[in-house]
């Protein structure tokens, strides 16, 4: 198989998975018995005016067959109009559109901490000079995994903001008031990366080209940087989708604990007052946005590790990189 058919397979399924999640979320929710919006524009609490409870009735298609509404969304869907909020009668897009910046903002803030900590628990356990410094680092990943991310967020805002004033709990403040959430949420997905990369680097520490490199009077630091760091940190690449899940379920609570107007607080606030049609939203949209990242990553792998083939299977093992960079120097 070439890299071409690889790609346009690999691309082939990413659509297949994102119609799939679509159809199984759509059937879910509309077609079950007791229509959730039927029920929503019926219910006494609903704030929409009864004057928008027929056009929403129509534009839903609630008469038809689930066939037919399944079809007419099919269409909707690929103009780009995800329908209309049950709560606020406004579009989803244009509550998704202004949410997702923040949310974007916050996860790229997050997964930047996060790699700076993992980078950082990772080298002070594999090559730190001290013994009890390298067992009691390698418990941070595991403790990291055992906190809560609402428990992180509530301690951090009452340090912060309640006791230090720093921050504003209440008040936005601009750039300043992703700071503590980036914090939570990127300490929240450390562990992983963290504890892959210990892995990958004691694995890549051990190869017989850091010995020939050693043997060769190559510096200590520029085994690890050049060599040591490129090869143990393949592994971690693959948990590049995962993370990305992991910061947009996080931010659901992590939004939520700190009030902050993005896609986490829609979720939340959708799924509290039942508006179907962004929950329905939401769910497509992460489903392709982890679809997309996956498929990304699956096409990254080959183009860093020439190694790896694109067939899925080995090819003729061959020596390190870096130790046939060290021979034949």
């Amino acid at each position: 198989m070439t890299r071409r058919q690889f790609v346009l397979r690999r691309s082939l399924q990413a659509v297949f998975v994102i119609c799939l999640s679509y159809t199984l979320v759509f059937f879910a929710l509309f077609a079950l018995p007791g229509n959730p919006i039927y029920n929503k524009l019926h219910n006494p609490l609903n704030p929409l005016p009864k004057s928008a409870v027929k056009p929403l009735e129509h534009y839903y298609h609630l008469d038809d067959s689930p066939l037919q509404q399944f079809l007419v969304s099919i269409g909707r869907l690929f103009r780009g109009d995800l329908g209309f909020s049950l709560v606020s009668g406004n579009k989803v897009t244009d509550l998704i559109g202004h949410a997702i910046p923040k949310t974007v903002a916050l996860a790229g803030a997050s997964l930047a901490i996060a790699l700076v900590l993992a980078l950082g628990i990772a080298l002070l356990a594999v090559f730190s000079p001290w013994r009890a410094v390298r067992n009691v680092v390698k418990l941070l990943p595991g403790l990291f995994l055992s906190v809560p991310s609402f428990v992180l967020g509530f301690l951090v805002l009452q340090v912060f903001s309640f006791d230090l004033g720093w921050f504003s709990a209440i008040e936005s403040e601009g750039a300043k008031s992703y700071v503590l959430p980036a914090i939570t949420l990127g300490i929240a997905v450390t562990g992983p990366i963290a504890q892959v990369l210990i892995t990958g680097l004691t694995k890549a520490a051990r190869e017989p080209f850091v010995t020939v490199l050693r043997a060769k009077g190559v510096p200590p630091m520029t085994i690890t940087a050049r060599h040591i760091l490129k090869n143990g940190s393949i592994p971690s690449i693959t948990l590049l989708a995962l993370t990305v899940a992991d910061l947009l379920a996080g931010a659901v609570v992590v939004e939520t604990v700190f009030n902050l107007p993005g896609l986490g607080l829609v979720t939340q606030q959708a799924v509290r007052d039942q508006d179907t049609p962004v929950v329905m939203a939401v769910v497509v949209l992460v489903s392709a946005i982890y679809t997309i990242i996956n498929l990304l990553t699956d096409l990254l792998y080959p183009v860093i590790d020439p190694r790896i083939s694109v067939i899925g299977q080995k090819r003729p093992r061959r020596r390190p990189l870096s130790a046939r960079r060290a021979v034949g120097a």
